[in-house]
This record gives structure tokens, C-alpha cells and sequence, in this order.
């Protein structure tokens, strides 16, 4: 049952966020996969999973190939990235479009956003794969709960 005044609920103050950039906003391409791969969960846990595919795109003149799974929103991306752990939380997700029938589609960093994990340890996440760990900072986005 929901308690709206519950003590972790009551100290949540807000997400901060960080300001939208054109940047953020990278072409990618779409390869699937029939690829099982291991999930290491928050808590120790590790499970398979058939991974969707991977995500080619430029970022920060790097280019990177990282896993993304299907959902019912289009693809779904767990990353961290040089900002992880030090000025947004360790690792946040990001729902991409569905790839087009040429396999194009866009990466909109800005629409980043908090795991549940973030906000409670309630909550058991999957971290990000060690392709999914970029090398350059994604100052997009949500960056952290803000706790009173």
C-alpha cells in the first residue's frame, strides 16, 4: 500500500536534472541480436537474458556500441557514463525509438532517466553491461534524486 507520508517518500525533494543540449541528441543504428548475455542485478545477481540487439552511434567523437532490449516503448538501454557515481547516480536508463525498417534511429540523451534503485534500495536494478559504460561524460538528462 502506497503511505504518502512515509519517511523515504517524504524526503524526496525533487530530481535534478541536467539542462537539455542539441549534442545529446545522436543517429545510431540498430543491429539485433540472437545473443544471450548475463544481467548483473544491484544486488549480486546474475541472470540471462536474450539481448535485443546493439546500438551504433558517435558521442563525444567516440563511437560506441552498446546492448539495448526490446520493450513495449521501442528499446531499452541501462548506461553510466564519466559523470556516473560522481555527479549523477551510478548508472540511468533510456528508452530509444524502435529502429526503422533500415535499422536507423535517434538517441536522445536527454530523456535519461532515474532507475527506481535511485530512490529506494527497495528496488533491485540491472547495472549496466561493460559496453554500456561510456567513456565520455553525458551531461543529459536526469542526474539524481534530491533528498532533505
Amino acid at each position: 500500500m502506497l503511505d504518502p507520508a512515509s519517511p523515504g517518500r517524504a524526503a524526496l525533494l525533487g530530481i535534478d536534472s541536467y539542462a537539455p543540449g542539441d549534442d545529446y541528441v545522436v543517429s545510431a543504428t540498430f543491429r539485433p541480436s540472437t545473443e544471450q548475455v548475463d544481467v548483473l542485478q544491484a544486488d549480486g545477481y546474475v541472470s540471462k537474458k536474450d539481448l535485443g540487439g546493439k546500438l551504433d552511434f558517435t558521442l563525444g567523437g567516440s563511437q560506441f556500441s552498446i546492448d539495448a532490449d526490446h520493450s513495449e516503448a521501442g528499446l531499452q538501454v541501462v548506461f553510466a557514463d564519466a559523470t556516473s557515481g560522481d555527479e549523477s547516480y551510478r548508472f540511468r536508463f533510456l528508452t530509444v525509438p524502435a529502429a526503422e525498417a533500415d535499422g536507423t534511429t535517434t538517441i536522445d540523451f536527454n530523456r535519461a532517466y532515474l532507475p527506481p534503485c535511485a530512490f529506494s534500495d527497495q528496488f533491485v536494478c540491472p547495472t549496466p553491461a561493460a559496453d554500456n559504460r561510456l567513456t565520455v561524460p553525458v551531461r543529459a538528462g536526469e542526474r539524481n534524486a534530491i533528498k532533505g
